[in-house]
């Protein structure tokens, strides 16, 4: 990314990863297929990808709910690396960071209408709403800050009311992700670069957040994402510098951590943790694993405060950076940024099986269902 983030993202795609990320191309984004057939496909998706890769930006489309397969209706590169999304409560705005030295984050409509950008700071990495709908925060990689930006009542986004810091330490700060907790009440910022993920509250008048506690990782963990348990009281958080999924007891704003386990089944081999999900009924957890290019599945134990593996398949791509599951919990998605491909796989008893399909997307970073 930027500063140190260069490094790390230049680091990750050595080797054969690059030569195919080169292949795909850095001029105009690569067009998509386009919707065919007249079947229902209720459940829609966007997908962020990165432009300087090769990608479309921002496409938008629906899943057919038969086979799970994504058709994308509509795309946008009016967003340079669009590399995260997230939508309102209501889901009726789209909004997007551009991973960019100077990034931002703009509002779009539905159609995928730009309707405002504005400033948010160095190297963002990800954007989350509140479940009110009146915020939204930021996490800069780059510059080691979560930024604060008010959502008007038209849904675009205001100029920043807080830029909070997140210190130093014997490495950079780098806030890799915002989560609010199930409850609406905390927001919890994971540290990459810190291994401790900060927890604040909002003033919702101000606009600002106030530290009210810190978690410390194992030194070197590198925590990447955070994914709560349904119930709201165990939290997972899985780290991209030690390859490991971390388990933690939740309760008035702290996170105490507990088990720690390998978050590939090769414990030895090289790998980075993508992303990290729970599934809606609490009894699984995935983790993608750039590296082994595998999915881990885990099945939860006593109240969801252990892990215990149950299946690695193959994501049917290279570098799985993101993966999501559809609402129904039939179908899994992954990201493969380096193959430039979104894959699918069906979910039964959360246990994904083999690969049904895949749609080429260059670039991809993100699926957002």
């Amino acid at each position: 990314m930027y500063g140190l983030r260069i490094s790390r993202r230049a680091l990750l795609h050595l080797g054969g990863a690059a030569a195919a990320t080169a292949a795909a191309g850095a001029g105009a984004a690569t067009a998509l297929p386009a919707v065919a057939g007249e079947e229902a496909a209720l459940t829609g998706f966007h997908f962020g990808s990165y432009t300087s890769e090769g990608g479309p930006g921002i496409a938008r489309g629906r899943i057919d709910p038969a086979t799970g397969a994504p058709a994308v209706e509509n795309t946008t590169a009016a967003v340079r690396d669009p590399s995260w999304l997230a939508t309102s409560p209501a889901g009726s705005i789209l909004y997007a960071i551009s991973e960019q030295d100077q990034g931002t984050v703009s509002a779009l409509t539905p159609e995928l209408t730009v309707l405002n950008t504005v400033a948010t700071g160095g190297g963002p990495a990800h954007v989350a709403v509140h479940p009110g709908g009146s915020f939204l925060f930021v996490s800069l990689y780059g510059a080691g800050a979560v930024v604060t930006h008010p959502i008007g009542a038209d849904g675009t986004v205001g100029a920043a009311t807080d830029v909070r810091p997140q210190g130093t330490h014997r490495r950079p700060s780098h806030a890799h992700q915002v989560v609010v907790d199930p409850l609406g009440t905390y927001v919890l910022a994971v540290d990459l670069g810190r291994d401790s993920i900060f927890t604040y509250t909002l003033d919702a008048r101000a606009g600002t957040l106030t530290e009210v506690a810190r978690t410390a990782l194992a030194p070197g963990s590198g925590p990447r994402h955070l994914a709560f348990h349904p119930d709201g009281e165990v939290a997972y958080v899985a780290g991209e510098l030690d390859s490991t999924v971390t388990v933690c007891a939740w309760s008035d704003g702290v996170l105490k951590p507990g088990q720690v386990i390998a978050a590939a089944a090769d414990a030895g081999a090289e790998n980075y943790p993508g992303e990290i999900a729970v599934s809606p009924d609490g009894h699984h957890v995935y983790v993608s694993n750039r590296g082994t290019n595998t999915v881990a599945v885990f099945a939860t134990r006593d109240s969801g405060t252990h892990l215990q593996r149950v299946a690695d398949p193959a994501c049917g791509g290279v570098w799985p950076r993101h993966l999501a599951l559809d609402p129904t919990g039939r179908w899994l998605y992954v990201a493969n940024q380096r193959s430039g491909t979104v894959t699918w796989l069906p979910v039964d008893e959360g246990i994904p099986g083999g690969v049904a399909g895949s749609l080429p997307v260059p670039g991809v970073a993100q699926v957002l269902l």
